[in-house]
């Protein structure tokens, strides 16, 4: 790339005027290596600062961004839905990254002198994008460890993981065989992406599978089976629903954007429907939801549904923490499936509803320093251990 084309896009990208794709395209870029010492006299010249040439090369400064890019290409790939996150705020985020490659050594070298072996093993880091994907002959991959590019490809049957982070089946004409079943799983501090053979788009969030066939041709419907929580950008099929078997209820859909909630741990299965209709069965009970709308299948087996602002709902998607009344377990619950860490409780549990948000890419800290406004509960931190107290 020409120096004056790249110092242009790095000053566009910096102030957040760059499009969706140019700015996933720059970043892929940047972190290609390519043309790296133009790269460090822009960053010299744009943000004023010098920069070491051999700072690219340091194994262990680009381990510590890695984490940080995945968090951006995390905030690219978000469903489109009003977010408080901005391009704005990515290209400033993409600011401080490149930052990063100017003052990280100075920051590596500080923060090791001044934090203890002990302390440095009980930091609390938020989640990242990385899940496992389990082939039907049981062979495991750990997509955050695989190249990306094509990992496998089975009776007709091509599986891609893209630079942006995201899981691609793609179906060639000649795939035939028995149709088998793959399940994409996170644990708890993993979020993932997947295009299924049908163009159907679902974000996984923490601690949850999906399982899915590797093709849906010649099958009467489109069935996947959900533990945990997903959000649906279902292609449109009207000859082959989309049916979600989550728990003990059943989604069915033609084409729709939809929320299913199926934790075992919480007090019962949630479906929000954001745009189109699903179908929502358990047993002999129906329910017909309408954008807005949210059903729930409590844990004596009751469906029910009410108007619903869909927003808190669907925030994990874009990456953040919206509460919106909701007391303490529930909480605790999310913070905990996000930063991988147990929550003990002393003392009577706070009866006090909470509202707000905050990125699931803050400190823990910094979120449980937000409930801790309220006066109405407090906090301690031991190692991966979080006490809620009084």
């Amino acid at each position: 790339m020409e120096k004056k084309t790249l110092r242009y896009t790095l000053r566009r990208y910096i102030q957040g005027k760059l499009s969706e794709e140019n700015s996933r395209a720059f970043l892929s870029y940047v972190k290609s290596g390519r043309d790296k010492i133009l790269l460090q006299e822009l960053i010299q010249e744009v943000l004023d600062d010098p920069v070491d040439q051999h700072l690219l090369d340091d194994p262990t400064l680009l381990a510590v961004l890695d984490n940080t890019w995945d968090q951006l290409h995390l905030q690219i790939n978000k469903p489109k839905t009003k977010s408080l996150w901005t391009w704005k705020r990515i290209g400033a985020s993409a600011a401080a990254v490149i930052g990063l490659l100017i003052i990280g050594r100075w920051f590596l070298t500080i923060e090791t002198k001044n934090v203890s072996p002990q302390a440095a093993q009980h930091v609390i880091s938020p989640g990242k994008q990385s899940a496992t994907l389990t082939l039907a002959n049981g062979k495991q991959i750990h997509l955050h460890e695989t190249q990306n590019g094509r990992i496998a490809e089975e009776s007709g049957i091509r599986i891609s993981k893209t630079t942006d982070g995201q899981l691609i089946y793609e179906v060639s004409d000649k795939s035939q065989g028995e149709i088998e079943q793959n399940t994409l799983s996170t644990t708890k501090g993993e979020t993932y992406r997947i295009k299924l053979p049908d163009g159907t788009q679902v974000w996984l969030n923490a601690a949850s599978s999906l399982s899915y066939p590797v093709r849906f041709a010649n099958q009467k419907n489109r069935t996947v089976t959900l533990t945990g929580e997903a959000y649906f950008e279902v292609a449109k099929d009207s000859k082959h629903p989309f049916i979600v078997q989550a728990a003990a209820q059943q989604v069915e859909v033609l084409g729709t954007h939809f929320n299913v909630n199926s934790y075992a741990d919480e007090t019962a299965v949630q479906t929000t429907l954001l745009e189109g209709r699903v179908q929502v069965s358990s047993h002999s009970q129906k329910l017909l939801l309408a954008p807005g709308e949210q059903s729930t299948l409590t844990a004596r087996g009751v469906l029910k549904s009410r108007p619903i602002d869909t927003a808190p709902v669907i925030a994990w998607t874009n990456n953040e923490f919206m509460f919106d009344g909701d007391d303490i377990e529930s909480v605790m619950r999310k913070v905990a499936r996000w930063y991988n860490v147990e929550v003990i409780y002393q003392g009577k549990k706070t009866t006090e509803k909470f509202g707000g948000g905050i990125s699931r890419f803050d400190d823990v800290q910094k979120v449980l320093s937000l409930l801790e406004k309220t006066g109405a509960v407090h906090f301690r931190i031991d190692g991966k251990k979080i006490h809620v107290l009084p």
